[in-house]
């Protein structure tokens, strides 16, 4: 993937390259991160080939027609699968659906299907297709429609690349999220004072921000931060620091994203108590006057009560995710000042 996110012309898993622009019809499930689906959902009613026929807690479930590539660049998502019932919607599938985009012989695994398992590899096998666990293009497990076939090409790290990353590191689906909530316009200056990997300023140099700048007090994520952006179109100012004392003068950036320690995988809570209330004062102080912060965490109480006790900044907005076991919320904070 390129710094600004823009996904390659074909999306690939493997050798073989998925065929973005083959005209398909099919019913899909398009799965992503708990909070992220009305996100999701609004990408897709922009889409005439997509017709929204269900929702579910993670994900959203369309009756599809026309070519992959009108979703392949769609960041709300983290998996496409068709859904089909019996191998008889495969066949469709593989024929005129989505399956269809994957090259021949297909290369599939199948995943916690109980007893259905090892039927369905060997019939699978049996008309053509090549069992390959280990460097699949279709992987098929349990739904509640019957079976979700999931396509290797078209998840997140297919479509945009892989990118280094730290043990909290931000999701990419909550990254776009958030960069959404933080309305970045064309030329603004965007921070993050606890960049870890720089997943959210990656996300950032694709929503059009004019400067990025980054800290974080180990050097390792300061330089895999500087991978990450490797080539990115704004310029890039990365430091070793301490978003306690951050060496910027008052009003000087317009937005400031960050993945706060949620004391937990990541610092603890008794080093929140002190930690948070001296970042946000200096997120308060080096935000311009219109300045708009997205913070995630799961340390809510404390993040809530410390807000409101931050001169110059309040809470505008609350999107609660669910994601490996934790359920942080990104807040959107404010300046007064701009009142």
């Amino acid at each position: 993937m390129n710094a600004g996110g823009d996904p390659a012309p074909d999306a690939t898993y493997g050798d073989p390259v998925l065929d973005l622009d083959r005209p398909v019809t099919d019913r899909l499930l398009l799965r992503t991160v708990p909070g992220a689906v009305d996100y999701l959902a609004e990408e897709l009613r922009e889409l005439p080939t997509a017709g929204i026929v269900g929702r579910r807690h993670d994900g959203v479930v369309i009756e599809f027609a026309g070519p992959l590539r009108d979703l392949a660049a769609n960041r709300y998502y983290t998996t496409l699968a068709v859904l089909t019932a019996d191998d008889a919607g495969i066949a469709r599938s593989r024929e005129s659906g989505a399956l269809a985009a994957v090259p021949e012989p297909p290369r599939f695994r199948v995943g916690r299907l109980g007893e259905r398992r090892w039927p369905l590899r060997d019939r699978l096998t049996a008309s053509g297709w090549r069992n390959a666990p280990g460097d699949w293009d279709v992987n098929f497990e349990p739904d509640p429609e019957g079976t979700a076939a999931e396509l290797g090409g078209m998840y997140w790290t297919s479509r945009f690349g892989e990118l280094v990353r730290a043990p909290a590191s931000t999701t990419p689906v909550i990254a776009t999220v958030m960069l959404r909530l933080a309305k970045v316009q064309e030329g603004q200056r965007v921070l993050d004072p606890f960049c870890g990997a720089g997943t959210l300023l990656v996300e950032a140099a694709r929503g059009g921000a004019g400067r990025l700048l980054g800290a974080d007090h180990d050097r390792r994520w300061v330089r895999s931060t500087r991978e990450n952006l490797a080539g990115a179109h704004p310029p890039v100012t990365l430091w070793r620091g301490d978003a306690r004392a951050l060496p910027l003068p008052d009003d000087h950036v317009d937005r400031v994203v960050a993945n706060l320690p949620f004391g937990k995988r990541v610092g603890s809570h008794r080093g929140n108590t002190t930690l948070y209330p001296a970042a946000l004062a200096e997120i308060a102080r080096v935000l311009t006057r219109t300045g708009r912060a997205v913070l995630l965490t799961e340390d809510k109480r404390l993040f809530t009560e410390t807000v409101q006790r931050t001169r110059g900044v309040r809470i505008v907005k609350q999107i609660t995710f669910t994601t490996g076991g934790a359920h942080p919320s990104a807040y959107v904070v404010t300046t007064r000042r701009g009142r």
